[in-house]
């Protein structure tokens, strides 16, 4: 276990691997397990990769302030100096998502490759209420059904804790397999990879909890104030954009690859907001197929084709 101490502050990370620089970012109420069992190891074998726990989270500190976007910045920032890193491939998922945006933003130099999975950026597409989810009623029919009726009121905006709790009472939820038609999407029997198994269940919430009650964080991790439309489109690193196709955030998708010149949005079928962490195989596939292309190697995996279809996990 390494820790960088900022101040007074303990930033917890691994590395695994060597090669060319690879980092992990995990979202709001995860830690850097989120992107094991599938995402990291894997990726190890070709390049150094590095992950860590997000200032609050895991077992890096929790202090009163500083988690705003520009803080967790700086904490990236003073991680690569650390490690002697010149630039780095960043991949984010969510609220992770957001911070590698802003690190390309204020340190684009820093930045080899930019992968966004899945996050909501609230100068590109304004809050969803459960409403306006194409999938909610279907779903919402579906979760009734199975005996879960203490669910949001349908005017509720979607948010991290709401899918978060969805995922508490119900892993298909975020595992994909409640599809539109109101059928398993997967008849294969296996044990789903639900956050619960990546310290996002009661232990992980625990501390999700204490983080917004013991600190100042809930309105500072809520402000995107540095990720305006302007800020963005100075991103000049190639950029990947992977989304779950029953996202809510998919419009926050399509304005990246409008405003950015250089970015490529793959639609991941089957699956939701947290498709890194239950289809880590093909998430995997995904970032092996663009960062060999962006570091000129050839993708070569034996079956599969040799473009940027995404076949079910």
């Amino acid at each position: 276990m390494s820790k960088l101490m900022l101040g007074d502050v303990a930033l917890h990370y691994q590395i695994l691997g060597e090669g060319e620089d690879v980092v992990l970012i995990h979202g709001l109420g995860a830690n850097l397990a989120f992107w094991y069992m599938g995402i990291a190891r894997l990726l190890a074998r070709r390049y150094r990769v590095i992950a860590y726990d997000l200032r609050g989270h895991g077992r890096s500190s929790m202090p009163p302030s500083g988690y705003t976007l520009p803080d967790m910045g700086r904490d990236l920032l003073t991680l690569l100096d650390h490690l002697q890193i010149d630039r780095a491939h960043l991949v984010g998922h969510s609220f992770g998502a957001r911070v590698a945006l802003y690190f390309s933003i204020a340190s684009g130099e820093r930045v080899a490759s930019l992968t966004v999975a899945d996050t909501q950026v609230q100068s590109l597409q304004p809050a969803v209420p459960l409403c306006d989810w194409p999938y909610w009623q279907i779903w919402k029919a579906q979760l009734q059904a199975q005996g879960f009726n203490a669910l949001p009121a349908d005017s509720e905006l979607i948010n991290f804790r709401m899918l978060a709790y969805f995922n508490q009472i119900n892993a298909d939820f975020t595992q994909g397999a409640l599809s539109a038609q109101g059928m398993v999407a997967s008849p294969r029997p296996r044990l789903a990879p639900s956050l619960r198994r990546r310290d996002m269940g009661q232990k992980g919430g625990a501390q999700w909890e204490r983080l917004l009650t013991l600190t100042g964080a809930g309105p500072e991790l809520e402000d995107e104030r540095s990720l305006t439309v302007e800020a963005l489109q100075r991103i000049s690193a190639p950029t990947l954009a992977a989304y779950g196709e029953y996202s809510h955030c998919l419009p926050s998708a399509r304005r990246l690859q409008e405003l950015l010149p250089n970015c490529r949005v793959v639609i991941v079928p089957g699956a939701g907001h947290f498709h890194p962490a239950v289809k880590p195989r093909l998430f995997t596939r995904l970032l092996f197929r663009w960062l060999m292309r962006e570091t000129g190697a050839v993708w070569q995996e034996p079956g599969q084709p040799a473009d940027w279809t995404v076949e079910p996990d």
